[in-house]
């Protein structure tokens, strides 16, 4: 399997499945927490496919990766979608 698509589908998968156990997490079912868990793994895998591919491109200066690194890190939703969609094509 090709990286774009391991990233797009740990993304998706990701996305969902938090979302899926906040909503179980919020009408009090037991095991939400694991479903939150098992999103956050998948978020994870993303990380571990995109920052590699990030630290590893010579097309984009230092600062640059480390803004990539750094908003994949902490503001990870909206940077991932970013990523995916539009920048990874000029990245690697």
């Amino acid at each position: 399997m090709e990286n774009k698509q391991i990233l797009t589908i740990s993304l998706l998968l990701s996305t969902v499945i938090v979302i899926i156990g906040t909503l179980l997490k919020i009408m009090h079912y037991p095991f939400s927490e694991m479903v939150i868990f098992i999103g956050f793994i998948s978020t994870f895998v993303f990380w571990y496919i995109a920052i590699p591919e990030i630290k590893s491109s010579t097309k984009i200066k230092g600062a640059e990766k480390f803004m990539w690194i750094f908003g994949l890190i902490f503001i990870s939703s909206i940077t991932s979608l970013v990523y995916l969609l539009s920048a990874r094509k000029r990245i690697i």
